[in-house]
């Protein structure tokens, strides 16, 4: 087996040549991750255990992932692909300064996920260290120095590519746009009939204002969902409007219960959110009402499996959830073109078998 058949240009003209039944593994490339890729998958990715040495530091996070970080290098090659999940903040930075400064030397980084605006825009001062203030534009500075070491980021959407090299002044070659996943289809979709409620949920960037402005005054029933205590509060309570923090499998019983189910996202001109969700409902046979203007646009099917409206727009919004609230026959339509669409685009295998074979062929590219 030698090189893969498509080149990383071709993946971000169509993420689709990615699903061709013509992919070959490059014998030459060598995964290597933090993590378990588990499930029917085609590619194998050596999985590194922390290692006793992180271990010991496991109640001192900055140092786990630091020396969690070198064994990664330790155990890897310039021939291998280290797979950094963006979320793990403290690794994904720790793995940049170590390919910045390469004492163990250079390794093909490869990010997917990226958080880096979840680590911008708070200011405060280091622990042990009060006169050093860690400010938004020192955050800048590194979170742009950190992207610049990996060699390939994976972000959710279309927008986004552009959006992070703008924000970040990279080339937009340094980022990459493949498609998330329901992960709710690792199993069946939970068979519960009830359809008497509208359902949304979430933490991340939603504007359950908005949601609110919409569904005031009617008598359509609502239950959101919100894990985190902080964005409970900031629900404002009403009539109609039941407000819970559900985790998984509570979460998911809840979208498939619903009649269909509302997204409200917080533009912020950067990344995304909601793509799972948008995905998760879908696979339950629900509509969706997507209101976002960063990625619902790559997921959501306009007029056929839901709603796309932009930001904000409460009116809009509320005429949208009157629409679908007194027309089942429109709900169940929607419902099972989505469940379609899903099934035939953005299931959690599928996802797995895209981002390994996009490493792949990244680790595989002479120029990477």
């Amino acid at each position: 087996m030698g090189r893969t058949g498509i080149s990383i240009d071709d993946v971000r003209n169509d993420w689709q040549v990615l699903d061709g039944e013509s992919f070959t593994m490059p014998d030459e490339v060598k995964l290597i991750s933090h993590e378990k890729f588990t499930g029917d998958t085609e590619i194998k990715v050596e999985y590194v255990e922390p290692g006793k040495i992180a271990r010991s530091f496991s109640k001192i996070s900055i140092l786990y992932w630091l020396f969690y970080a070198i064994r990664l290098f330790r155990l890897s090659d310039v021939k291998s692909v280290v797979i950094v999940n963006g979320g793990v903040t403290h690794l994904w930075i720790w793995c940049g300064l170590l390919n910045a400064f390469p004492i163990f030397g250079k390794r093909k980084l490869f990010c997917w996920d990226i958080f880096v605006e979840y680590i911008l825009g708070t200011e405060k001062r280091l622990k042990f260290f009060p006169f050093v203030k860690i400010t938004t534009q020192r955050k800048e500075k590194l979170a742009r120095f950190i992207l610049k070491q990996y060699g390939l980021n994976v972000v959710w959407s279309k927008k986004q590519v552009a959006t992070h090299a703008r924000h970040f002044n990279l080339p937009e070659n340094h980022f990459i746009f493949l498609p998330f996943k329901a992960n709710h289809s690792k199993r069946e979709t939970y068979d519960i009939p009830m359809g008497n409620f509208i359902f949304a949920g979430g933490n991340g960037k939603r504007d359950y204002k908005c949601l609110i402005e919409a569904v005031r005054g009617t008598d359509i029933p609502v239950i959101i969902s919100a894990t985190d205590p902080a964005v409970r509060k900031t629900i404002e309570p009403l009539p109609n409007v039941i407000v819970v923090g559900a985790p998984e499998p509570a979460f998911a019983q809840l979208q498939a219960a619903s009649r269909f189910v509302v997204i409200p996202m917080i533009y912020s001109g950067l990344k995304g959110g909601g793509e799972a969700n948008f995905c998760n409902a879908m696979w339950h046979k629900k509509p969706v009402i997507a209101v976002d203007s960063m990625a619902a646009e790559d997921y959501v099917l306009d007029g056929e499996t839901g709603f796309i409206i932009q930001p904000g727009d409460s009116k809009i919004l509320k005429e949208r959830i009157e629409q679908l609230w007194h027309d089942s026959d429109l709900c169940i339509a929607m419902g099972l073109t989505g469940r379609s669409h899903v099934a035939n685009y953005f299931t959690h295998r599928m996802f797995i078998n895209r981002l390994l074979r996009l490493a792949a062929q990244y680790g595989a590219n002479i120029d990477a």
